[in-house]
């Protein structure tokens, strides 16, 4: 059943489906992985709600609910470029990693889809590439982090998707709050997307990675060009100097460990 609500709370009836939806995920992971589709081809063949399922009720016959627990959330990851209003992207898939609940968590990553690296995405069909869903016991505010720490890992090469968005809008604090209205992009991104905000603390972060990785291309390739970084060395030798999105980006100082350190220092230019 869904629903819009006003932001006095008060409910709008939407539409009710009697068929399995695209968050389904969503319901399995808060219910204990209960397995919606293999319900559904059970009662479809007249033998009734699974046993372990109906144990799994709170409630009388009369009330009865499915038990739930944390908080869960879902991503539909699509060959569609934020960075050109959306357009559809396709080719081959050239790399495809998917990300993976990390071992000893008790936090969950879930990624349905039907692709591998080489898949074609084509304009015949609809371009989602993936649903990618994060659990957490620990309620939503992790459960976005989880998400956002997946997308980070989630490889997808090839075509242009729509993750580095959804990243974006994980990160921002009026989508953390809660405050999501049915216009949230034109008020949030009213010129369109042009990328993921780095906070000052990410920028300076970058800027020491780059100086590092850049520093050894330099080293053992002879100084080849960074595809997003200019990397200039300063005449002493002790100091990188980083512009991170190429020559005339927004530039650092990099300095290198010292022998009574062994701290980088990272400060704008």
């Amino acid at each position: 059943v869904e629903f819009l609500v006003d932001e006095e709370q008060n409910f709008f009836f939407l539409e009710m489906n009697t068929r399995l939806q695209v968050e389904h995920p969503i319901t399995e992971l808060v219910s204990g992985n209960v397995d919606l589709v293999k319900g559904m081809f059970e009662v479809a063949a007249g033998r009734g709600v699974p046993e372990e399922y109906l144990a799994l009720l709170d409630g009388d016959d009369d009330g009865a609910i499915v038990q739930h627990s944390g908080h869960a959330i879902e991503a539909r990851i699509y060959a569609e470029d934020p960075l050109r209003g959306f357009l559809p992207s396709i080719g081959p898939l050239l790399q495809y990693i998917e990300p993976e609940t990390i071992e000893g968590s008790d936090n969950i990553i879930r990624v349905d889809s039907g692709v591998v690296c080489g898949t074609p995405i084509t304009s015949h069909y609809d371009p989602m590439i993936s649903k990618l869903c994060a659990f957490s016991p620990r309620g939503r505010l992790e459960a976005i982090d989880v998400l956002a720490d997946a997308l980070d890992r989630y490889v997808i090469e090839g075509v242009g998707h729509n993750s580095p968005f959804v990243t974006d809008v994980l990160r921002h604090p009026a989508f953390q709050e809660g405050a999501t209205p049915t216009n949230y992009i034109p008020m949030h991104y009213p010129d369109g997307f042009s990328g993921v905000s780095l906070t000052d603390e990410e920028r300076e972060e970058l800027a020491a990675v780059a100086a590092a990785v850049g520093g050894w291309r330099m080293a053992i390739l002879d100084q080849p060009p960074l595809p997003s970084a200019a990397v200039l060395d300063d005449e002493d030798g002790d100091e990188i100097i980083v512009c991170l999105g190429g020559m005339f980006g927004e530039a650092f100082i990099v300095g290198s460990p010292s022998p009574e350190s062994t701290a980088i220092t990272v400060r704008p230019w």
